[in-house]
């Protein structure tokens, strides 16, 4: 069923102020109609509600970011981020424009950061050894025995 601009002017035009207003701030109406929505009120003379950020229901949080890792380079970051995330631990990245854009100043700025939130950084930090020492490497065909 296709909707047109009249259909939702008389629509939205016949609901009492309540409906209207609960019906604009549903997060339900497309663009278009929340548009119209929005002119109806305003011809009401009545004010638009303002939209507030939803948090998520439960929301735990994790201590501030830590720096637990630098890197010269933008690709072993990523490979180092990406373990970190497969292994529970949630990661971020920081710097990375500014060292790929600028690579003559990544040494002044440390490289590019890897960020922890406080209560992953032991966990980050034992993935991150784990990874240096080679525990995650792949053996070649040729290491294994015939």
């Amino acid at each position: 069923m296709e909707v047109d601009h009249t259909y939702l002017s008389t629509h939205f035009g016949q609901l009492s102020d309540e409906e209207l207003l609960a019906q604009f701030g549903s997060g339900n109406l497309t663009d278009a109609a929340k548009i119209i929505a929005a002119n109806e009120i305003r011809n009401r003379g009545l004010q638009i509600p303002v939209e507030q950020p939803q948090l998520p229901e439960t929301f735990d949080y994790a201590g501030d970011y830590e720096v637990v890792a630098r890197f010269p380079n933008v690709m072993n970051a990523h490979v180092v981020r990406s373990f970190l995330e497969s292994a529970g631990v949630p990661a971020v990245m920081a710097d990375t424009n500014v060292v790929q854009t600028y690579s003559l100043v990544a040494s002044a700025l440390g490289g590019v950061r890897i960020l922890v939130q406080s209560d992953y950084v032991a966990k980050a930090r034992e993935i991150i050894n784990a990874f240096n020492n080679g525990e995650f490497a792949l053996r070649d065909a040729d290491d294994e025995p015939i």
